[in-house]
């Protein structure tokens, strides 16, 4: 499961008090993960092993951000949000993740994948040298194929993050990162052509509550099922609270 993430892959490493920097990319499908593998292997120095999880559901930033971090509890928040909380505190914002990541790990970082592409080698090493984890956070499919105005552009946003993420792994190993771990909050999902009146929901969600609307889910209390949805409640999702997603 995504949410095991840091105790099954991170927390070994902590335990053999072993240094390991944490790559996320934002919408980083397992094959183009496969093409990343590939990659690195080709590079004299790495080696690169590739493992699958179970993302979360319902598959999105908010979610599978969180499920990322350290956790003995995940849930929704009960509002119109959309936000993921993890020990009951918000996972928005870069910010909010360091402080989670801070309470289980005191020595510490986040930081975004552009912020560390410009630090120098002296800085990119003190970060490292002072940290027991990093965070480092990438958006470049997300933000490519998220927008409708330049979805299409999705495969040439894999592409240069296949690249990107490439030149942060020699840039972490020139700080002298010796374990690194890439993975993604979530894949996406990908068509070119028209969608057909056919492929649309045949009705409205209906519930109790309706709080929050994404094109492929929605959150709520009360909601009812029907030949368009499938429910689930948060306890078969593994999270806490009363929301139905």
């Amino acid at each position: 499961m995504q949410r095991d993430f840091f105790s099954h892959w991170v927390k070994p490493f902590l335990d053999r008090k072993t240094k390991v920097c944490v790559l996320v990319s934002d919408a980083f499908r397992y094959e183009v993960g496969e093409e990343l593998q590939s990659l690195i292997r080709q590079e004299d120095r790495f080696d690169a092993e590739l493992e699958p999880a179970l993302s979360m559901l319902p598959s999105y930033t908010q979610l599978g951000m969180a499920a990322l971090l350290p956790n003995d509890s995940l849930a929704l928040a009960d509002d119109d949000s959309g936000v993921a909380l993890v020990n009951g505190q918000s996972t928005q914002g870069s910010d909010n993740r360091a402080k989670i990541l801070a309470a289980s790990v005191p020595a510490s970082a986040v930081v975004l994948a552009k912020e560390l592409m410009a630090m120098n080698q002296a800085d990119s090493r003190a970060l490292l040298r002072d940290n027991d984890v990093v965070f480092v956070y990438h958006n470049l499919i997300d933000k490519t194929g998220d927008t409708r105005d330049t979805e299409e552009r999705v495969f040439a946003a894999a592409e240069e993050t296949l690249g990107e993420l490439i030149r942060l792994v020699k840039k972490l190993t020139n700080a002298n990162a010796n374990n690194l771990l890439i993975t993604a909050d979530h894949g996406f999902i990908y068509q070119n052509r028209p969608i057909e009146d056919s492929d649309f929901l045949g009705g409205e969600p209906e519930g109790d509550q309706i709080l929050y609307r994404d094109r492929r889910f929605v959150l709520g209390k009360g909601l009812r099922s029907n030949v368009s949805l499938k429910t689930f409640n948060a306890k078969q999702l593994g999270l806490e609270g009363a929301l139905l997603p």
